[in-house]
């Protein structure tokens, strides 16, 4: 997924709309919003700045980040502004897609509470916390949530049953026998 793509699949889901519904607001099809999500496709620049502008991204960050999504992968990184390279997590943040950080979270009823609530995480990660069974075996911190949502949620939606192979794996890379 290309940075263009993230911002505007997290904006879409922060939202709670579906990909016609999303689309309806920028004048292009639903399934035009799942290629630019997927990054088969750049949306044109005077439609990428609209919605940049509707995200709260400054015009010249906006031209950036649509000008790196223009490069090869190989190149992308190069791309500097004043001589510091695009955070992209800063533009994350600047936009309000920013992910909960669960970690914060020592009350495990608020914290299962919070997954739930969040529109941007994966079904079978949300699958996953709302088994009761599971949540009473597993016992998953914020902690593990972060990192599931952050490295396994990339892949897709995944099922409780991967979420949990997951957590078993982590838990196993990290030491961690929670």
């Amino acid at each position: 997924m290309s940075m263009l793509g993230k911002l505007i699949y997290e904006r879409r889901i922060a939202e709670g709309l579906t990909q016609d519904q999303f689309g309806s607001r920028y004048d292009v099809s639903g399934p035009a919003i799942f290629k630019f999500e997927k990054g088969f496709v750049n949306p044109s620049f005077r439609l990428w700045m609209t919605m940049a502008a509707d995200f709260d991204i400054g015009e010249p960050i906006a031209v950036l980040l649509w000008a790196k999504a223009k490069l090869p992968p190989e190149y992308q990184e190069l791309l500097e502004v004043k001589g510091a390279k695009i955070k992209e997590s800063e533009v994350l943040y600047k936009s309000g897609l920013k992910s909960t950080d669960f970690s914060r979270m020592m009350n495990r009823d608020k914290l299962r509470k919070a997954v739930l609530e969040e529109k941007s995480l994966a079904r079978g990660l949300k699958a996953f916390v709302k088994d009761d069974e599971i949540w009473k075996i597993y016992k998953p911190t914020g902690r593990e949530i972060n990192l599931l949502r952050d490295f396994f949620g990339k892949f897709g939606e995944g099922t409780k049953g991967k979420y949990r192979e997951a957590l078993r794996l982590l838990r196993e890379f990290t030491g961690s026998d929670n």
